[in-house]
């Protein structure tokens, strides 16, 4: 059955940090909690614990109530933004703490703690001191001590978060392996759009202390719900669209959907518009025209500020080695992986 939620509220004061919250997490499932900070992602996940009290709401497991089972006896293994391991214990130590309570014996358990190093890609570090870790060693010593506890459930809170960019991506493609791997059942909170889009099996993006969506990452990156949640995952302009035989028209061209026919609204990310300059040579350069106001450069294309006559101003991209400059004037086109589908089915 897995983790049930049902009109979890929690508050602090006059605060309201979760309001009326309703999810579930599959047996197996990995669900991410996507959300600005101050959200109330991590206070929810902390009721899921047992380290909050909800004001209201019920936390089932598998149907029981948990109301009144305290945190140590829930099964549930905690991974934090720091870690959190015992500066005073090797890395064996830390892994092996939890089966050690258990009353696990010493063979067993030296055997345990050497079987999660090799999983999480640490093999062989029993003996170092968890102060001589990098941040990336620490958070897999971390995750392996929660795994340690054969937990029925991980719940991670901003795990990767005190990361480098370039280590951070990598370990979550590490971790989605893991959990994929070990079938685990799993509650991820995060901040991070591409974190949560790699590590879960459904998304819940939070806003205010409630959910406004949860969905596979497909559905929601390509179907969401409303204009808040498009906004959030990156659309910056919104046009109407009238759909006919799966292709939707608007102002800027035409793309491919998965809608009824009728009226919509598609919600356009700076990479679904394509923008080409209008000099001789350029045979992309077709849709409607618009003059450069803003560029700015990334690692891996050109941001541009489109003013596009009875639009306004729309973002778009240009690939780096033909990028138009400040002042040209460019033809725009969609690109259909950035374009969604606002209040879709």
């Amino acid at each position: 059955m897995g983790l049930e939620v049902q009109g979890l509220t929690v508050r602090f004061g006059d605060t309201t940090a979760v309001r009326d919250v309703r999810l579930s997490v599959l047996d197996g499932e990995v669900l991410a909690l996507l959300g600005p900070s101050g959200c109330g992602k991590s206070t929810l996940l902390r009721a899921v614990a047992g380290l909050e009290r909800p004001t209201a709401g019920e936390v089932r497991w598998n149907g029981r109530d948990l109301a009144s089972v305290p945190v140590h006896r829930r099964r549930f293994g905690l991974v934090f933004q720091d870690g959190q391991l015992f500066p005073h214990r090797n890395v064996a130590g830390n892994v092996g703490f939890g089966p050690r309570m258990r009353g696990v014996g010493g063979a067993e358990r030296t055997a345990r703690v050497a079987e999660l190093l090799e999983l999480v890609g640490l093999a062989g570090y029993e003996d170092r001191r968890v102060t001589d870790l990098s941040g990336g060693e620490a958070q897999r010593v971390a995750l392996a001590r929660a795994l340690a506890a054969d937990p029925e459930l991980l719940l991670l809170d901003e795990p990767l978060s005190a990361l480098d960019r370039m280590l951070r991506e990598r370990l979550a493609v590490d971790l989605a392996a893991l959990l994929g791997r070990g079938d685990s059942t799993a509650l991820v909170v995060t901040h991070d759009h591409d974190e949560a889009f790699t590590l879960a099996d459904r998304v819940a993006v939070m806003s205010r202390g409630t959910i406004l969506q949860a969905d596979t990452p497909d559905l929601l990156w390509r179907h969401p719900a409303d204009e808040e949640v498009a906004a959030f995952l990156g659309c910056t302009t919104f046009l109407p669209a009238e759909v006919r035989d799966g292709v939707a028209t608007c102002a800027l061209g035409t793309v491919d959907v998965t809608a009824k026919d009728g009226p919509a609204r598609l919600g356009l990310r700076a990479a679904g518009v394509r923008a080409r300059g209008t000099r001789p040579g350029n045979p992309d350069a077709t849709g409607p025209l618009g003059e450069v106001r803003e560029r700015v450069h990334r690692h891996d294309h050109v941001r541009l500020a489109v003013a596009v006559p009875e639009l306004g101003q729309v973002e778009a991209v240009a690939h780096i080695a033909d990028a138009p400059a400040v002042g040209d004037e460019v033809g725009l086109r969609l690109d259909p992986d950035g374009v969604a589908l606002v209040g879709g089915d």
